[in-house]
């Protein structure tokens, strides 16, 4: 335990050599400051917890060692550490000073051209970074070394079968500041974020630990695995879907009405009868269809929600092994709907019941740039799932009361978590029994009866004849079970309704996609939407009507009057309806390779 204290603390101190190198930090006040302490110290201490393991096991395993030989040992190993340590956060002191973000695996392919290698750091203060790096060490060693010498006292002899499995049993409860605590999502770059500063963010975290973390993830991704075609030749290909922008149809009645974006959870066209599928799991969102514009041929991008999010916030596709969020250093480099509506002059704020930390969405979040970010945390235990969060109509019940003290014109973000498994809701059952699927609809069903309460509401409030408000998915979902083909699974409603939509209630047939909502609704805004170059306007009437999905290792395409899904390890289709040839293919194939090397250029 002295031992994890200690580099816990040895790690805090180089967050104070950090905030002294930067230039930003004199922009923080003092609050701010602490802040970056107290959130960042959660990594400091996961990564004190791998800086541990190593010495935690050579005590366990030779529990009978003299005095001396283990202080000289742990002293030995400790050296070797703090130079790694130093090193990273030396290198890093540079590298965010000059580029901007943590030490990554990015500079290291600088090493394949040492010519260039040095000139990147020629303009860097070498002696200065030396300086720091030696006193590190010196003062790390001098410091260790005490603290090696007062903990490790000599000991009796004990027995080996006894005492190597209870310091092993020690041991592994390192797994608890590794991980980050005992919550549901592990230790990552979104557990430290907390403040709307961006540069408060990135300096609550350790470097020592993204670096590490960032070498372990880009064993991932290396040449992309889709090169169909020669080079330029995909680009070439994708150029007939986008279009310039004609003149659109205006669905609004107003110029700059407040957006309300509810994104449900696994909801998908087969749970909606109007759209062919089961009847009764969503009665109110089927009674609402008739109030506003129902998208009836929408596709979800990806298959998870960290993947929904980015297709709808930031119109980039989901990709078929790799998922952007989780990797921050790439998310930062996408535009945004939040930012896009906070320059607009819009109130933005995101809400979610349950761990924002959970798959990196936190870091993502604060990119979008929304003024207010409600989640778990922010709602009594009480109302809480046993597992995700807050039940959905406590989170709705939060945004009504939320939204009549918040300035107009608002863009408000719900993401809905009541009908993600495990399924648990606040009801009685409608769907009787106990398999998943009949868990499910039950879930989907109070998500729907939710839904329809909030709208009752907020017919009520003073904003809702100035409001759009857009519901659709997060991702595509197996469940309900229907008919075998992969296409349904993907499929998802989209609904625009509310007081500023001008339009009568109608049918939209056209075939789009989630990437599609940040260009359709920018355009209805009369706003710029050239940042979301994967994004296209669903209602201009020169896009080719297409859609493009992605999952483990495959894709589907859908067209007017056919579509089809691809596995690209066999190399051939898995379904098919219509007539499929083979530049239809090609066309998938081309938007595969060209959004995966986007992936990878970020």
């Amino acid at each position: 335990m002295t031992y994890l204290l200690g580099w816990s603390s040895w790690l805090a101190l180089n967050r104070v050599l950090f905030l002294w190198y930067q230039p930003q930090t004199h922009q923080l006040d003092f609050s701010t400051l602490l802040g970056i302490f107290a959130h960042g110290f959660r990594m400091d201490l996961s990564t004190a917890g791998y800086l541990t393991a190593l010495p935690a096991l050579l005590i366990a395993f030779l529990p009978n060692w003299s005095t001396r030989k283990l202080a000289t040992t742990l002293r030995l190993l400790t050296f070797v550490e703090l130079i790694l340590v130093a090193l990273i956060g030396v290198a890093d002191l540079e590298v965010f000073r000059t580029w901007g973000f943590h030490l990554d695996i990015t500079p290291l392919h600088y090493l394949k051209s040492p010519r260039e290698a040095a000139a990147s750091v020629a303009s860097s203060p070498i002696f200065l970074l030396i300086t720091v790096f030696l006193a590190l060490l010196l003062v790390g060693d001098y410091a260790f070394n005490r603290l090696i010498q007062w903990s490790v006292k000599p000991l009796q002899p004990v027995r080996l079968w006894l005492a190597t499995p209870a310091l092993l049993g020690v041991t592994a409860a390192l797994i608890i500041p590794i991980r980050g605590g005992t919550q549901l999502a592990p230790m990552n770059v979104s557990a430290v974020y907390f403040s709307p500063t961006a540069f408060a963010n990135y300096a609550a975290v350790t470097p020592q630990w993204n670096f590490i973390h960032s070498c372990l993830e880009s064993n991932k991704f290396g040449s992309n695995p889709y090169n169909f075609f020669p080079k330029g030749q995909a680009d070439q290909a994708l150029q007939a879907l986008y279009q310039p922008v004609s003149q659109t149809q205006s669905l609004l009645a107003v110029p700059k009405p407040n957006v309300i974006f509810i994104i449900w959870e696994s909801f998908t066209a087969k749970s909606v009868a109007a759209l062919g599928g089961r009847t009764g799991v969503t009665p109110q969102f089927e009674k609402l269809t008739h109030e506003g514009l129902l998208f009836n041929q929408v596709y979800a991008s990806g298959d998870r929600s960290e993947k929904g999010l980015i297709a709808l916030l930031s119109g980039f596709p989901a990709q078929a092994t790799a998922s952007i969020m989780t990797l921050p250093s790439k998310a930062a480099k996408l535009p945004t709907l939040g930012q896009a509506m906070k320059k607009a002059g819009y109130q933005t704020s995101f809400y979610y019941g349950g761990e924002t930390e959970f798959a990196n969405i936190k870091s993502y979040l604060y990119h979008n740039q929304f003024d207010r970010i409600v989640a778990k945390s922010d709602f009594e235990r009480s109302d809480w799932n046993s597992k995700w969060g807050a039940h959905d109509h406590v989170v709705y019940n939060r945004i009504l009361s939320d939204l009549n003290a918040t300035k107009q014109p608002f863009f408000t973000t719900f993401f809905t978590l009541s009908s993600h498994e495990p399924f648990e809701v606040p009801m009685p059952t409608v769907f009787p029994g106990d398999d998943e699927e009949s868990l499910f609809l039950n879930a989907m069903y109070y998500a729907d009866r939710s839904l329809g309460e909030f709208i009752a509401q907020a017919k009520k409030q003073p904003w809702w004849s100035n409001t759009l408000i857009i519901v659709t998915a997060d991702h595509g979902h197996r469940l309900p079970a229907m008919a075998a083909d992969k296409m349904r699974d993907f499929h998802i409603p989209m609904l625009w309704l509310g007081g500023a939509l001008k339009s009568k209630p109608q049918t939209i047939d056209r075939i789009g996609s989630q990437t599609d909502l940040p260009a359709t609704l920018l355009h209805q805004l009369s706003l710029n939407a050239t940042d979301f170059k994967w994004s296209r306007d669903i209602l201009n009437p020169n896009n080719r009507s297409f859609a493009y999905f992605a999952f483990n290792n495959g894709f589907g395409v859908i067209q007017p009057r056919r579509h089809f899904v691809y596995d690209n390890t066999s190399r051939r289709l898995i379904s098919s309806e219509g007539q499929i040839d083979q530049q239809d293919i090609e066309l998938g194939e081309a938007y595969e390779e060209e959004s995966y090397q986007d992936f990878l250029d970020k």
